[in-house]
């Protein structure tokens, strides 16, 4: 018995949008970006170890861009530096969990996708 013990991933995955953006960020030379792009990278490892590390998004708050983009039950969001945000879901294949980062955005975006959710 696993006891008291976090539920672990088999996996940390990026979507084709997460990872085009992580792309970017490592491409840029600004110390944000890099920052950014690091505290991506070193999730990986915190999400192998605890799949719901992150804050948990209430399912009726789910923007409809993330259900219709990615069909996402479950939203968890990380805090980033320069206030970005990490967007992952966890998925169960043939009983395994895996972590699905969704997308990688900053402030801006977060603000506008999840404004109409804050009533």
């Amino acid at each position: 018995m696993r006891g008291n013990t976090l539920p672990g991933a088999r996996d940390v995955v990026l979507s084709s949008q997460a990872e085009k953006v992580l792309a970017r960020l490592e491409r840029r030379t600004e110390p944000a970006a890099k920052s950014i792009a690091g505290r991506v990278r070193g999730y990986r490892e915190i999400l192998l170890r605890d799949c719901l590390h992150g804050e948990v998004v209430r399912k009726r708050a789910i923007p409809d861009i993330l259900r219709k983009r990615h069909g996402v039950e479950n939203l968890f969001v990380e805090d980033l530096p320069a206030f970005w945000r990490l967007l992952y879901t966890v998925v169960r294949d043939r009983g395994e969990l895996y972590v699905v980062i969704l997308e990688i955005v900053d402030h801006d975006t977060y603000v506008t996708w999840f404004r109409s959710r804050r009533r």
